[in-house]
């Protein structure tokens, strides 16, 4: 399905194993790019995710990428995270345009450093070799587990 809206960017970045999701850093660099007159596609933004599993997540993002934005924009420490790292690797494969971002010291305005997808090798860090299997992971592993 082709969305009508198309956004400037994807915000690609670590959320599991963040406090917070990240969600700090995701609405940083959205409120940034929107100041600077871009459209965002910010997954944190989607309140859908605090009850969806790894996989349909991944899907729905997948989606976003190929279907509703132009751009990727990877955010610091991006690289720490599998699922940002398979979203890089889609928008390479779909012929997207990426931008690193860097936040200055006081973290009130950001730079867009392009960034050659081309070069992507997953892992994307030299000499580390990782393993992830997304039927492994945690159903809900975007929340707590609460008991009941």
């Amino acid at each position: 399905m082709f969305w009508k809206k198309k956004y400037d960017f994807y915000l690609a970045g670590k959320m599991r194993g963040c406090p917070n999701l990240n969600k700090d850093m995701f609405t940083l660099v959205a409120r940034l790019l929107r100041e600077k007159g871009f459209t965002v596609w910010s997954p944190s933004e989607h309140d859908s995710y605090l009850k969806l599993s790894f996989a349909q997540c991944m899907t729905a993002d997948l989606n976003a990428i190929i279907n509703k934005c132009r751009k990727i924009a990877l955010l610091p420490n991006w690289r720490d995270s599998q699922g940002a790292n398979v979203e890089a690797l889609c928008a390479f494969a779909t012929g997207k345009e990426s931008v690193e971002v860097v936040l200055n010291t006081d973290n009130t305005d950001i730079e867009l450093m392009p960034f050659d997808l081309n070069v992507y090798h997953y892992p994307y860090r030299e000499g580390k070799v990782s393993s992830f299997n997304p039927h492994k992971c945690e159903l809900h592993s975007f929340t707590e587990t609460q008991t009941q």
